[in-house]
């Protein structure tokens, strides 16, 4: 796994959680213990500090989570 996908790909916020879900993108949830991916799929609910993909429980804090991130609406500023 190359540092350009931790950068840019993590998910951490429970925003972005909450996007992902709405929107019903994948994530992959990467077990940082075992260094493989235990799950893709879509969220199928947040529970405080855990997130269920295809039934089963991933806690935050024990698994990397990799989906699609907002990024802010910038505006340009006129002159």
């Amino acid at each position: 796994m190359n540092l350009q996908k931790w950068k840019n790909r993590s998910l951490i916020t429970d925003a972005e959680f909450a996007s992902n879900m709405k929107l019903g993108y994948p994530v992959e949830a990467f077990c940082i213990t075992t260094c493989k991916t235990v799950a893709y799929g879509k969220i199928e609910q947040i529970e405080g500090e855990s997130v269920i993909i295809h039934g089963r429980r991933f806690k935050r804090n024990g698994c990397a989570f990799f989906g699609l991130i907002s990024i802010p609406n910038i505006e340009a500023k006129s002159s």
